[in-house]
């Protein structure tokens, strides 16, 4: 933070006027792989901070109560994509840091758990690059509410085996930061639900074709070698070409110039 002081006098007035201004906060950083770290200094302290001049903030960094961190975390993405979370993402979140409680809103998180504990891949770390992933390639699917994105491989399962064949949701992805997946329901030889998943998806991928075209083209090999979409409606019920239909390339098949990138 800058503070600025400076001292003015009229021509009328004998006593000079004290006045001072301040800015945001502000972190100094000597290389741009710094700016995530940096930018999660400025998130806690306009969080949690009482006093905007309190310069040993960070010799005694207190806990966020998850309500206020959840609300942060909403904000982010409402900020970024016009698209906060819902309650459901935000509970996915809270299991994550929290494990399973019967009510988050006592619980806290802190300074060390969003952003120094799990060596480099911090949550602030894995949170944000979802944030950067969404922002620069999936909005438009994120603000049509088409993304699930945070929801628990165990909760997924328990989503999809009572839908139909065919039945998919998109979630990111856990383990791999900035990481994009889809998985789906397949009905096994004794006909019970089995759940597909297949490997994330990042800004590798993203940059070449978008995930829409992903989710159009996606083909599996089925008997006899015959490729074909496991991808048929997107949770709960919803066909596919009706939920990305608008953003298709108006070429399909062979024709598709993204068709390359998915065979």
């Amino acid at each position: 933070m800058l503070i600025i002081n400076t001292a003015m006098t009229c021509n009328e007035s004998v006593l000079p006027s004290h006045l001072q201004a301040s800015s945001l906060p502000v972190v100094i950083i000597s290389n741009s792989s710094q700016q995530q770290s940096a930018w999660a200094s400025i998130l806690w302290f306009n969080m949690l901070s009482l006093d905007p001049k309190d310069i040993m903030f960070f010799a005694n960094v207190p806990a966020a109560p998850w309500p206020q961190f959840g609300e942060m975390l909403s904000w982010q993405f409402l900020s970024a994509t016009k698209r906060g979370l819902d309650d459901d993402q935000r509970k996915m979140i809270a299991h994550k840091l929290f494990g399973k409680q019967q009510n988050y809103d006592m619980c806290k998180v802190s300074w060390s758990k969003f952003s120094k504990d799990g060596g480099p891949d911090t949550f602030w770390v894995w949170f944000d690059g979802i944030l950067v992933m969404v922002k620069t390639y999936l909005e438009n699917i994120w603000r049509e509410g088409l993304i699930m994105g945070f929801v628990s491989k165990g909760k997924e399962k328990l989503l999809l085996k009572k839908k139909k064949r065919g039945t998919f949701l998109l979630r990111f992805s856990e383990s791999v930061v900035g990481g994009i997946t889809f998985s789906w329901v397949e009905i096994d030889s004794t006909g019970e639900p089995e759940i597909k998943t297949v490997q994330p998806f990042t800004k590798t991928d993203l940059c070449q074709i978008p995930f829409h075209e992903i989710v159009r083209n996606f083909q599996i090999l089925e008997a006899e070698n015959i490729p074909e979409s496991p991808l048929l409606f997107l949770y709960p019920d919803t066909p596919k070409d009706e939920a990305f239909g608008k953003w298709y390339s108006e070429k399909s098949g062979d024709d598709n110039p993204y068709i390359k990138y998915i065979k």
